[in-house]
C-alpha cells in the first residue's frame, strides 16, 4: 500500500476512536479533533505503524470567531507523510493539553499560542508571556482585541513628536 494512502487509513481509524473529522486539503491530510482528545491523537499519530508522523514542525494558535484552533503541523523523520492537527478549543475557556510530554520542541510554540491567544496549555513547565510584557491586557492576535483609535494613535504620535 502506498505511504499516503496507508497515513489516511491510520488517520481515519483514529477520528472514528477520537470522534474527529477527516479531510484533506492541497494534498494533506487534516483531523480535527475537540480539545480533549488532543493528546491521545497525537501520542497515536507520532507511534503509528509503518507512517509514524513523529515530528513537531509547528504549533500555532487560531481564532475563527466562534472558537479557538491549536494546529500542529506533522512529518516524520523517516518518511515523506504529512499531518496537520486541529485541535478545537472552546473560546470561553480555551484550555488544552500541553504536548511538552510529547515533542519538548513544543514549549515555545505553545508559550507564543498562550500569549497572542490565551490559549491555556494544562500541564505546560512554564506557561506565560513570551512575547509581550507580564501586565500586558489581553491577546493580540484575538479577533475580538482592541487597540485604541487610529486617532488617540496619532495623538499619542503628536505629542512624541512635539508639535
Amino acid at each position: 500500500m502506498e505511504n499516503k494512502e496507508l497515513l489516511k487509513q491510520r488517520v481515519e481509524e483514529l477520528a472514528g476512536r477520537v470522534n474527529g473529522e477527516v479531510e484533506e486539503i492541497l494534498g494533506t491530510l487534516i483531523l480535527k479533533v475537540q480539545a480533549p482528545y488532543v493528546t491521545e491523537t497525537l501520542t497515536a499519530v507520532k507511534s503509528f505503524d509503518d507512517v509514524p508522523c513523529d515530528f513537531l514542525h509547528d504549533l500555532a494558535g487560531l481564532d475563527l470567531v466562534d472558537h479557538l484552533e491549536v494546529v500542529y503541523q506533522l512529518t516524520s523523520l523517516n518518511g515523506p507523510q504529512h499531518l496537520r492537527v486541529k485541535a478545537i478549543v472552546d473560546r470561553e475557556n480555551p484550555v488544552v493539553d500541553s504536548v511538552t510530554r510529547i515533542w519538548q520542541g513544543a514549549d515555545y510554540l505553545e508559550r507564543e499560542a498562550y500569549d497572542m491567544f490565551g490559549i491555556q496549555f494544562k500541564g505546560h513547565p512554564n506557561l506565560k508571556r513570551i512575547y509581550m510584557w507580564d501586565d500586558f491586557e489581553g491577546y493580540p492576535l484575538r479577533k475580538d482585541y482592541e487597540t485604541e483609535p487610529i486617532e488617540i494613535r496619532n495623538l499619542v504620535r503628536q505629542r512624541i513628536d512635539g508639535e
